[in-house]
C-alpha cells in the first residue's frame, strides 16, 4: 500500500543539527502548526526525514527552524533541479549561523526584525478576509529581495510595547508603511518572514491559515491531488493499493470540545452530508463504493479526475475506487 502524497514535510526534529537548545520546544511547536494547516488544507503530506526521497513530492516545506547544511542541502538542491518548489518560513533555508540562506530564494538576508509584533500586508486577497495589514506575534526576519517578486511586505508598528513605550492594548498599531518583504516568490519556491508554523500552534489565527493556503495552491499550480468540500475541521488521506487495482479514500470529520486546558474531546458524532469530492488520478476510475457498506456511489471520470460526492459523512467513511 503506497501513500499518495503532494507534499513532503521535512520535520525539524528529523534532520541533523536540529538540536539547538531551547529551539527544541519550538521546533516541536513548528512541525505541529505545519500538521495541522496541512490538514486542515486538506493538502495530502508525508512527514520525511534525510532518508526520505524527495524526488517523489511537488512542494517540500522547510518548517520555521529547518536551518540547512550538509545532507539536508545537497538534496534540497537536488530536488530544485529537479523542478521541485519549496515553502520556507522563519529561519528555515538559512545556515546554522543564521547569517546567510544556503537555498536560493532570490532574497537576501538582513537579520531580525526589531520590532515585534509585526504585520502582514499581502498583494492580494485573502479568499475570507478583506485586503489590510494583519498582525504576525512570531518573529519576523528581515530580507531584501535581490531576484524575487513580492507578495506582500512587512509593516512595523510604531514601537515595541514596554514598560517605557507603553501602548494600551495588546499590541502596538501599524505604522502602514513599508518596512521589509514579508512574501516572495523566485524559480525555486516562495519565503514567509515570520514562523507562522509556530505562530498557528500556538495562536491559530485566520490570517496565517490564508497565508498558506494562498502559497501552496501557488506552487502546486492547480496540480492538488484531492478536492473537497469538507469543512476545515475534515481529513482526508488517499491510499494506493497497487495488487488490488484499487485507491482508498479515507474521509474523517468530527467537532471536538474542549474539556479544561489542551484537552480536546469528540463527544457528538455530527453527520455531514453531500460531501464532494474530486481526485486527480492517472487512471480512470471504473467502480467507486463505500466500505465497509460495499455500496456503490456514483463516479464520474473528466478531465483526469474522479469526482463522486459522499451522501453521508459520520466521523469515518472509507471509499474505494476500482480502476
Amino acid at each position: 500500500m503506497e501513500n499518495i502524497a503532494d507534499v513532503a514535510l521535512v520535520s525539524v526534529e528529523a534532520i541533523e543539527d536540529s538540536n539547538q537548545g531551547n529551539h527544541d520546544v519550538k521546533a516541536l511547536n513548528s512541525d505541529a502548526g505545519a500538521v495541522r494547516l496541512l490538514l486542515e488544507g486538506k493538502y495530502l503530506f508525508d512527514v520525511v526525514d534525510l532518508q526520505s526521497d524527495f524526488s517523489k513530492y511537488k512542494v517540500i516545506i522547510l518548517p520555521d527552524y529547518a536551518v540547512i547544511s550538509g545532507a539536508l542541502k545537497d538534496k534540497i538542491n537536488a530536488f530544485i533541479r529537479g523542478g521541485g518548489k519549496l515553502l520556507a518560513t522563519g529561519y528555515s533555508g538559512l545556515n546554522k549561523e543564521k547569517t546567510t540562506f544556503e537555498i536560493d530564494l532570490g532574497i537576501e538576508y538582513k537579520g531580525e526584525n526589531s520590532y515585534k509584533p509585526s504585520y502582514f500586508r499581502p498583494d492580494f486577497e485573502f479568499k475570507s478576509l478583506k485586503k489590510a495589514a494583519f498582525v504576525m506575534y512570531s518573529q519576523g526576519q528581515t530580507v531584501v529581495p535581490t531576484n524575487a517578486d513580492a507578495l506582500g511586505e512587512c509593516q512595523n508598528s510604531y514601537f515595541n510595547r514596554d514598560v517605557f513605550t507603553f501602548c494600551s492594548h495588546r499590541h502596538t498599531p501599524c505604522t502602514n508603511e513599508y518596512a521589509s518583504s514579508g512574501m516572495t516568490e523566485n524559480k525555486n519556491g516562495i519565503y514567509i518572514a515570520w514562523n507562522i508554523f509556530e505562530e498557528y500552534a500556538g495562536i491559530g489565527s485566520l490570517a496565517l491559515k490564508e497565508m498558506f493556503i494562498f502559497a501552496m495552491d501557488r506552487l502546486l499550480k492547480g496540480e492538488k491531488t484531492i478536492e473537497t468540500s469538507l469543512p476545515a475541521q475534515g481529513i482526508v488521506t488517499l491510499m494506493n493499493q497497487k495488487d488490488e487495482n484499487r485507491y482508498v479514500n479515507h474521509l474523517l470529520y468530527a467537532s471536538p470540545v474542549m474539556r479544561g486546558k489542551d484537552i480536546n474531546v469528540i463527544e457528538d458524532i455530527t453527520p455531514v452530508y453531500n460531501v464532494q469530492v474530486s481526485i486527480k488520478l492517472e487512471k480512470p476510475v471504473k467502480r467507486a463504493y463505500l466500505a465497509p457498506q460495499m455500496v456503490d456511489i456514483a463516479i464520474e471520470n473528466k478531465d483526469g479526475r474522479a469526482l463522486y460526492t459522499v451522501p453521508v459523512l459520520e466521523c469515518h467513511q472509507m471509499v474505494v475506487l476500482e480502476y
